[in-house]
């Protein structure tokens, strides 16, 4: 039996192409027997889009158009558009045409259909540009050292059941990136699959300055998921440690004060900033281990509210 599909593109300032990837989306549903529904997000598009939309509702009938007042991004377009699916298979992409509908979405399907929880795409062919190449490249080496993950592609088109999204604790602004990352650290199984990408045929690119401009941010959210993922249930982990290294640093200073002072007879108070090191050290180390139980306790809390 075929699954029931939700299909979900988000849609900017897309006039050019929007037409042809509901054609192409609906055409999918038809030859492989799909049932289910096309939820459009138009994020507060400057252009015809939404116009085109409405117009295309009349045609296709399981085009479902929901519009933003002001554009939120990709994250909140998602979030937008599982929220209203009225299926629990979720297929998620683009609607920029760079990803193809009736070749991606039955690789994706395929994958569910064996057992695993997330499907990503891979793009096995070079992206257009140089740069996003090596940016995209970069992030995703980076994503495979920090998580000891084999993925390549994680922010590319994916499928998944939709209780994956509702397991997941926080989906921040701009963190769609980071569902298939978020998705296996809680333990769902996914899968790669190879998919093509495809240059734009109209538009332009989402990337560009402001691409630019969201690195420094994309790299600290990249770091705060790792430290959500690994150190929130158990937050004694880095604190308690770190805590450890400073009071340890601090007594083997506070030990070579007293050798100076009590072996080789030099005065403590002529290595003043050697012994504020210590105190410091010390504190600050105390401090930490103090914050890592707080932090347990809170954790502990929140699990029996949980329950």
């Amino acid at each position: 039996m075929k699954p029931k599909i939700s299909l979900v593109a988000p849609a900017y300032n897309e006039q050019g192409c929007i037409e042809e990837f509901v054609q192409e989306a609906d055409r999918t549903f038809e030859e492989n027997g799909y049932a289910g529904e096309i939820i459009v997000v138009n994020d507060a598009s400057r252009d015809n889009t939404l116009s085109i939309l409405l117009s295309l509702q009349k045609i296709f009938p399981r085009l479902q158009v929901i519009s933003h007042k002001r554009n939120q991004g990709l994250t909140a377009a998602m979030i937008t558009g599982i929220e209203n699916a009225s299926y629990d298979t979720i297929v998620f992409m683009s609607s920029d045409l760079e990803s193809h509908p009736r070749e991606d979405i039955p690789k994706l399907i395929a994958a569910l259909e064996q057992g695993y929880d997330v499907a990503i795409g891979r793009r096995m062919n070079k992206r257009q540009g140089l740069l996003k190449t090596l940016l995209s490249q970069s992030f995703n080496a980076l994503v495979r050292t920090l998580f000891n993950v084999s993925f390549h592609d994680v922010g590319w088109v994916r499928a998944f059941r939709k209780e994956v999204y509702y397991n997941i604790e926080s989906m921040r602004s701009d963190w769609h990136r980071y569902f298939v990352i978020l998705a296996a650290e809680q333990g769902y199984k996914v899968k790669e699959v190879q998919v093509r990408f495809y240059p734009r045929k109209s538009g332009k690119s989402k990337f560009g300055l402001v691409g630019l401009k969201r690195i420094p941010g994309g790299f600290l959210d990249l770091l705060v998921v790792k430290f959500l993922s690994s150190f929130s249930k158990k937050p004694m982990h880095i604190f308690g440690s770190l805590g450890a290294l400073l009071m340890a640093t601090g007594f083997l200073c506070g030990f070579y004060v007293l050798y100076l002072n009590f072996v080789l007879m030099e005065a403590a108070l002529t290595r003043l900033p050697l012994v504020l090191l210590t105190v410091f050290l010390f504190v600050t180390g105390l401090q930490l281990f103090g914050l890592g139980f707080v932090s347990e306790l809170i954790v502990s809390n929140n699990e029996k509210r949980k329950k």
